[in-house]
Order: C-alpha cells, then sequence, then structure tokens
C-alpha cells in the first residue's frame, strides 16, 4: 500500500463521525493490507511508531516541522509561520504548502521505516539529521500525506478512533462481523499491544490469538474494581473477602527481567525514569523475572503521613526527579503478581497470588505488601473502611479470594468503597472534558465560565455529556485549565463525542477530571445513558477534585455502566462514623 492511499483513507476517516462508519472505513484499510503492512498501519493511524507503552519519539516538535517544511517546499521559515497562524493546524499547513499531487509516493513500510530511523538519529549533529531526513520524506509525499505524516509526526491524528473501534474493525476485516472482537479484546488485554493483535490475526488467524502470552515487558491492561454502596452489599454478594486500603497513589505495573526493570502506568506509559527507587527496589528482589501490580504513593518521611495525590504525580516532571526521590520518596504498596520466573500467575487464585506477593518481598522498604484482613463480617470491613479513611487513605477494596487475575477487567472480583466528606458511603465520577463556554465577569478572564463534561460508553465507545462544571478550582487552576484546553480546541464536535448541549467551544476527549458530585439524577438534556425517550442522567451539584490524565487516558472515564449502577445504589443506607 503506498502512503497516498493510506491517506485518502484517512482523509475518509477524519471526515467521519459515526462509529459504524469509522469501523467499515478502518476495515477497508484492513482488507487492503498484506501481513508486512498491517502492523505499521496499526500504529501510524494511531500517531504512533510502536506500541503505547514504547516510549518511541520521533523527536520534531511544532517549531522543528516548520523548519523542515521550509527546507521541503523551499519556503522561508516566515511564510511557513504566516501558514500555519491562518491554518492553526500545522498539518494543514503542510497541505497548504506541500504539491496536490505527486506521480508515485513512497510505501507506508517505507515510510514507517524512514521515520524509524529518525527516530533513532542522536549524538552530536542529530538535530540537523533528523531536519533532513524529515524534509527529504515531506518532499517525497503529495499535500494529503503530507498533512497527515506531520500529524503523525505530532500524535495528534484527529481520527476520533479508539481501541475498540480497532480491534472491532479488525474482526470486520477478518470475519465480517463483530464476532472476534472478544478473543481479539482478551489476546489485547495480555498484551496492550494493537499491532502485535493485527500483525498476528493475519499471519496466523483468530489461533495465532492464543500465541500471545502474558510477557514481561508488555503490560497487562490493569484489573479494576467495580462498586457497591456499603459493607453489607459487599458481603451479601462476595461472601469471604480479603480486604486491603484503597492508596490514592498512582498504580503501577512494575516488570523485570534479567536485562531490566520497566514500570508501567494505568494507561500503559512508560514511566520508569519517574521512579528510580522503585527501580533499585525491584533488581533487588530475589527473582529472574516478574511483574507486579501496585499503588506508588508519595510520603514524608519526617511525619510517615502520606502526600495528595497530585504531589505524588509531580514525579512526571523530567527534571528534579532525584531531588524528588530524596525530599518525597515513594512507597509501592504491592497488592498482586502476574508472573513470576517464567510462569503466568494470572490463573492463580488471588489468594495465592497474594501469599507468593508476601514472601517475595519481605525485608523491603519501599516495596511493600498492602496489608490484607481476611473478612465475612460486615462489621469488621466497616471497621477497616473508617480505620484507612481516618489514616487520610480513600477507603479500601475487597477482593475475592478465589478470583483469577482478569487483565482488563471490571467486575465484582473486586469491589472499591470510598466515602465523601459528608460520610456517606459513594465514590467520585472520573469525566472526560469535552467542550466549555465563555465566561463571564470574572470568569472571563480564565478563559471559560463552565465546562462540558462527559462519561464513556464502552458499548459504542464514545464519549457521553452528563455535566456540567463550574466550581471546584482555584483562579490558577482555572487559568491553568484553559491554557491545557486551548491545544484540545476543535470547531466540530469530535467524532466520538455524543450531546445535546453545545458547548461554546468543543475539546477534543483528553482531559480527564475527578469530580464529586451530591446525587445522580435523570435529566433528559444530557446523553449518557439515554435510550429513545427515556432521559440520560446528570450529576447534582459536582465539584472538581483532581485531574487525573497523569494516570488515566480517557477510555478509562468513568462508564455509563457505572454510572446507571451507582444511580440503582445511592439510596441505599450509607454508613457512617
Amino acid at each position: 500500500m503506498k502512503f497516498s492511499e493510506l491517506a485518502a483513507y484517512l482523509d475518509q476517516l477524519e471526515a467521519t463521525s459515526g462509529r459504524n462508519e469509522l469501523v467499515r472505513i478502518l476495515s477497508e484499510v484492513y482488507r487492503a493490507c498484506s501481513v508486512e503492512e498491517i502492523e505499521p498501519i496499526t500504529y501510524l493511524i494511531q500517531g504512533r511508531l510502536a506500541p503505547f507503552f514504547e516510549p518511541v519519539e520521533i523527536g520534531l516538535g511544532e517549531r522543528l516541522l516548520m523548519s523542515a517544511m521550509a527546507m521541503a517546499y523551499g519556503k522561508t521559515k516566515e511564510d511557513v509561520t504566516r501558514s500555519f497562524r491562518q491554518t492553526g493546524d500545522l498539518g494543514l499547513t503542510a497541505h497548504a504548502l506541500a504539491p496536490k499531487t505527486r506521480a508515485e509516493t513512497p510505501a507506508v513500510v517505507e515510510v514507517h521505516r524512514r521515520l524509524w530511523e529518525i527516530a533513532g538519529t542522536s549524538g552530536e549533529g542529530s538535530l540537523k539529521a533528523k531536519l533532513d531526513l524529515f524534509a527529504g520524506l515531506l518532499g517525497d509525499l503529495d499535500a494529503a500525506s503530507a498533512k497527515h505524516l506531520v500529524r503523525i509526526t505530532l500524535g495528534k491524528m484527529r481520527l476520533g478512533i479508539g481501541d475498540p473501534t480497532v480491534l472491532d474493525a479488525l474482526s470486520f476485516a477478518k470475519q465480517g462481523d463483530r464476532s472476534l472482537r472478544p478473543v481479539l479484546e482478551a489476546a489485547y488485554n495480555r498484551s496492550s499491544d494493537l499491532g502485535l493483535i493485527a500483525k498476528t490475526l493475519w499471519a496466523q488467524g483468530v489461533e495465532g490469538m492464543d500465541t500471545i502470552k502474558v510477557t514481561v515487558g508488555k503490560p497487562l491492561r490493569s484489573q479494576l474494581a467495580e462498586r457497591l454502596p456499603n459493607p453489607e452489599a459487599v458481603i451479601k454478594k462476595l461472601g469471604l473477602v480479603g480486604v486491603q486500603p484503597k492508596y490514592d497513589g498512582f498504580r503501577v505495573q512494575i516488570h523485570k527481567d534479567a536485562r531490566e526493570v520497566s514500570i508501567f502506568s494505568r494507561n500503559l506509559e512508560t514511566m520508569t525514569p519517574m521512579f528510580p527507587e522503585l527501580v533499585a527496589a525491584t533488581i533487588a528482589l530475589p527473582v529472574k523475572s516478574v511483574i507486579l501490580d501496585g499503588e506508588a504513593i508519595a510520603y514524608s518521611p519526617a511525619s510517615e503521613e502520606y502526600v495528595p495525590f497530585q504531589e505524588t504525580t509531580a514525579r512526571r516532571r523530567k527534571e528534579g526527579i532525584d531531588e524528588f526521590a530524596t525530599t518525597v520518596p515513594l512507597r509501592a504498596f504491592v497488592f498482586d503478581i502476574m508472573f513470576r520466573d517464567g510462569t503466568d500467575l494470572t490463573p492463580l487464585p488471588y489468594e495465592q497470588r497474594f501469599a507468593i506477593v508476601d514472601t517475595l518481598l519481605k525485608g523491603s522498604d519501599t516495596l511493600q505488601v498492602a496489608p490484607l484482613t481476611r473478612t465475612d463480617s460486615v462489621e469488621i470491613l466497616t471497621r477497616e473502611l473508617l480505620d484507612n479513611i481516618s489514616r487520610g487513605l480513600e477507603g479500601v477494596v475487597a477482593k475475592r479470594l478465589d478470583s483469577p487475575y482478569q487483565a482488563g477487567a471490571r467486575n465484582f472480583n473486586w469491589v472499591k468503597l470510598k466515602r465523601n466528606t459528608s460520610g456517606q458511603l459513594t465514590d467520585t465520577v472520573d469525566v472526560v472534558l469535552i467542550g466549555y463556554y465563555g465566561g463571564k465577569g470574572k470568569r472571563a478572564e480564565f478563559g471559560a465560565g463552565a465546562l462540558l463534561a462527559g462519561v464513556y460508553d464502552s458499548d459504542k465507545d464514545e464519549f457521553v455529556s452528563i455535566s456540567k462544571l463550574g466550581t471546584g478550582l482555584s483562579d490558577e487552576g482555572w487559568r491553568d485549565l484553559h491554557r491545557q484546553m486551548s491545544r484540545l480546541e476543535v470547531s466540530e464536535k469530535p467524532a466520538r463525542v455524543n450531546s445535546l448541549l453545545v458547548p461554546d467551544m468543543w475539546l477534543r476527549p483528553e482531559v480527564v477530571v475527578e469530580v464529586l458530585a451530591d446525587e445522580i439524577t435523570p435529566s433528559p438534556r444530557h446523553s449518557a445513558g439515554k435510550v429513545g425517550d427515556q432521559p440520560g442522567f446528570a450529576l447534582r451539584f459536582p465539584r472538581i477534585v483532581s485531574f487525573r490524565s497523569a494516570d488515566k487516558k480517557p477510555e478509562d472515564a468513568t462508564t455509563v455502566r457505572e454510572i446507571r449502577e451507582m444511580f440503582e445504589q445511592q439510596h441505599q443506607r450509607p454508613v457512617r462514623d
């Protein structure tokens, strides 16, 4: 497949807002792919050269791309800058400056190879070499191809394609319907690598999915917890459980093999440089290979108290990591193990996996075992909940002791219990910002008066509106938020957004915000959970608690199904101190 052919498909995807149509077009792309092409194409449509967990960066930001365009098209930097000011999109800038057609454009595989070469260029003189290589590649492409090449380089594809859409498209391309989705998704949950799924399916058929195993260095998609309203409901549904603290920290998946340690976030991002103390502690473990699941949380050595989530996520900064490690060190509370010395442990009952963790981590101060209390008593579960809240933690997670580790699943094998500030047992909601309204008065200087927020409909792979947000941030918080939102503004509703309300400005759904609300109410104004003439759901008196984009992808936001369950649960009797 020529890159110009892929660009034509990408133009179709960009112009499409319906998910079924996105799946149809993408399945056409896949049907046209050879075994050698399907893996790089899967990465490229995500704006990547490799799986998300591999830290491969092309290393060309906006200013350097403008320099490359000037070189490729015989323009001055001022010409390119002027065009960029008019378009507001470097992809459209390249489209405006490039020749509309080329007699011959390189193959997709060749473009992917050349981008890899640019990404791998380093050392003295590497910046000039990157610019020369990229300008040369631009010079071989037509206008539509140049537009998408620039967007791939920036990781801003604007296609509205999520992981479920890719999995459905692969199933349609291979089988003609969605019937392969469950087996493809199971393999994806074990590997987190859509390109690998696609290539294996094309090379070996659906039977090849069984060859995709849990592997050190490839993060599993995290197992997640369901919600129940109170300890009585937990014991009634689960019976005997293991109860552990729920830490307000940073979910970490720690991998060790003979060569290195890798640490991944919940959203599959490689975070190894952030946690030097965790790397050192993992190297010291008496195993050749291991995969651990836990929560990293910063603490004050003087008071031995845990610090708020936002201070923990300060580790995302690239500078000053060693200083942070000294002044605000981390502990990882490990609650699960998925792999050890060549053996996949995910099928084992949780009680057995926990016993392995307990033995493995003895003597480590940095990697600590999350304490486990076994009980089938409502009174003991309530005591554990209130005790952990009094220590400044979020609450508890109750786990079925006979359950396997189910990567990517959210079910009642794990159940979380939290309490809000009024003393009710409830949970916060993670929403995705999908638009904003202009401010009035003092809010006008912040650039936004209210935010339009949505939750994730996992069945339809789209974000549906549930609330407007206007409280919970300081003045400086509003200014910071507006700076974040400015790079996400789009003139038309994004492909995967479903909202009856129309904000002054739409946003690409990328920013995840944790909010607390008094209750969930029926609402005809919002599309979350709306079916036919039946009303959807809305959040009553929502206020922003924190930003969670550091550790959650938009698809990790609260789902419509969870909102419906919370709505049904909220009238049950709360437990108080």
